[in-house]
């Protein structure tokens, strides 16, 4: 009996110390659980703009303007034309072309070179191509460092299908054309300039501080003086031909190319001294006015007015060594150039357009 109840006393003090091992490991072995780690905010990388594609080197042709050239060819398709006063109040174009015309579009008529086909030269770089010049432009060209290419050397070649050529003959009948301009292009080496153009401004996007003038004329000369009119429907402003007192009206300025109207987004009235040079003369006896230069080359600044989007402003431009002229407004941001060409229509310090 004593064995037994010694037995069970045994027997229950083992349960007891199990029960009490067991509760103590389960205590020392709880894990106690983790916290959720805070979460961490990883900015998104920004896309980086992509760096604007170089431009290649242009090709700048001169192209007439006696009323005799018009409707002249493919000055629609150029991504910058000038405009300036040459011999007797006449003006001439030089159209700049980064982008090569269409290959069937004709360029023309072509004719000579001025002064300041020799400065656009050195601003925008590239290649000029003209027909005859002053014997003093010819000199001032041949002493540049520039490419230029007189008639026959460039791609020029004498044609009666233009309007212009078919109704009056030489010298209104010399063109060029796209395909003969690429493959000219190529053989010259041009490669790449280190400016840019403008950064462009949605007509819709145009900022406060232009008035509404819906047209306008510019006052190139006494014998040059284009009308311009906006058309609301495309954005873009259309070139007449008024009568002078010396030639004739030739009303709305096609394109011979299309046979539709020459309209162009920008118009850039550019301010600048006009300098005689009296030893570009080659008929002093008389006849001929002396030789015409403009104050545009680098260092270059003066004010101006910008037409684009049927609103008219005032600007100030600045011309570095190289690459087309910043313009800016009156509060001293960039003036808003709308996509597409851009025409500068060089006159006297102080002309503005009534």
């Amino acid at each position: 009996m004593s064995l037994l109840k010694n037995r069970s006393a045994v027997l229950l003090a083992g349960v007891l110390l199990m029960v009490a091992a067991c509760g103590g490991a389960s205590h020392a072995a709880k894990t106690p659980t983790p916290s959720p780690s805070p979460s961490v905010s990883v900015a998104a990388t920004p896309t980086p703009t992509p760096a604007p594609a170089a431009l290649s080197q242009p090709l700048l042709i001169q192209v007439e303007n006696l009323y005799q050239a018009r409707p002249q060819s493919g000055l629609s398709s150029a991504d910058v034309v000038y405009e300036y006063q040459t011999e007797g109040g006449i003006s001439r174009f030089t159209g700049i072309w980064f982008t090569k015309p269409p290959s069937a579009a004709m360029v023309g008529p072509v004719r000579s070179a001025r002064l300041i086909s020799l400065r656009l030269l050195q601003i925008y770089g590239g290649a000029l191509i003209y027909s005859g010049a002053s014997n003093y432009v010819l000199a001032q060209a041949s002493a540049a460092s520039g490419k230029h290419y007189d008639d026959p050397q460039p791609p020029l070649f004498r044609t009666s299908t233009p309007p212009p050529a078919a109704r009056y003959g030489a010298p209104h009948n010399l063109y060029t054309n796209g395909s003969d301009l690429a493959t000219f292009d190529q053989s010259i080496n041009l490669s790449t300039v280190s400016y840019q153009l403008w950064t462009r401004t949605p007509i819709a996007q145009l900022p406060s501080g232009g008035t509404a003038v819906s047209s306008f004329r510019v006052p190139i000369s006494a014998e040059e003086t284009p009308v311009f009119t906006y058309q609301p429907t495309t954005g873009e402003y259309q070139r007449s031909e008024p009568a002078t007192p010396e030639y004739p009206a030739t009303g709305v300025l096609n394109d011979a190319n299309t046979s539709a109207p020459w309209d162009t987004p920008n118009i850039v009235i550019l301010q600048a001294p006009t300098i005689g040079v009296a030893a570009d003369n080659e008929n002093p006896s008389g006849g001929y006015t002396e030789g015409l230069d403009f104050g545009i080359g680098p260092s270059a600044s003066g004010s101006g007015q910008l037409a684009v989007g049927g609103q008219l402003y005032s600007i100030n431009w600045t011309q570095a060594a190289t690459g087309p002229p910043q313009l800016t407004l009156a509060d001293g941001q960039p003036a808003p150039i709308a996509p597409g060409q851009v025409v500068f229509e060089v006159v006297n310090t102080g002309a503005t357009v009534s």
